[in-house]
């Protein structure tokens, strides 16, 4: 498992429990307003394979913290680009860690593995757009089967889970929000994400945040299709 950097200690990634949080290099998509360009562009991405974390190191990271973190949280860039994830997941688990993946859906049969298996407690799965908007906001072609796929693997299974969705002015509107809804009808949790402008992988300056009046409205949307939504600004 290629580990490029870990946050020791977070009370914000998995609420009210105390995690850290070990990020992944690579991703299959190049959303403009990715935060980790660090670990997405190629060019960069040559310093962060020189200084790769060995997985023997993040063991004995663990092992010292036993009693000390209850969640360990793998995310960015994807996870589910690893070969090695689920070894990673199993050794993780039988350190009697609670472990949190969040992914952009890109392989369902990784997914469904890992759930099948009881390897993950938690999922945090990114919706960029709507179905057929999808490659524009992720900026590559992609087949959009295998993330209706993933959809449903995570609507019918028994852990926790929540669906999330970047929401920026000029890009995301009633429609797309609603449509986005619709998707995840009576989904446990629903969180719109509210765009920041700073460190994106690309600059864009005619992008810009949602006020909390225009972000209660596509809550109030959503509500119609999903148990629980919430607002993350």
């Amino acid at each position: 498992m290629q580990i490029s950097w870990i946050t020791p200690f977070s009370l914000i990634d998995y609420p009210w429990k105390v995690s850290c949080i070990v990020f992944s290099p690579g991703c299959n998509f190049r959303c403009s307003y990715c935060h980790n360009s660090e670990f997405v562009i190629p060019e960069k991405l040559k310093n962060v394979y020189k200084n790769l974390i060995s997985e023997d190191s993040f063991f004995n990271f663990l092992e010292k913290r036993k009693w000390l973190l209850d969640w360990v949280s793998i995310c960015w860039g994807e996870p589910t680009l690893q070969n090695d994830l689920y070894d990673f997941c199993k050794k993780i688990k039988k350190m009697w860690y609670k472990l949190k993946l969040d992914t952009n859906w890109r392989d369902p049969k990784v997914l469904k593995l890992l759930i099948d298996n009881g390897l993950i407690d938690y999922i945090a799965m990114d919706i960029k757009n709507e179905i057929w908007n999808f490659s524009k906001s992720a900026w590559v072609e992609l087949d959009e089967k295998p993330y209706l796929e993933s959809i449903n693997i995570i609507l019918n299974s028994n852990i926790d889970y929540e669906f999330r969705t970047t929401v920026i002015s000029g890009v995301h509107t009633d429609e797309n929000i609603e449509n986005i809804a619709k998707y995840i009808s009576w989904a446990k949790n629903y969180y719109l994400q509210n765009f920041k402008s700073w460190n994106t992988l690309k600059k864009w300056f005619k992008w810009k945040s949602f006020s909390i009046k225009e972000l209660n409205y596509f809550r109030n949307l959503s509500l119609k299709f999903v148990n629980n939504v919430w607002i993350r600004n």
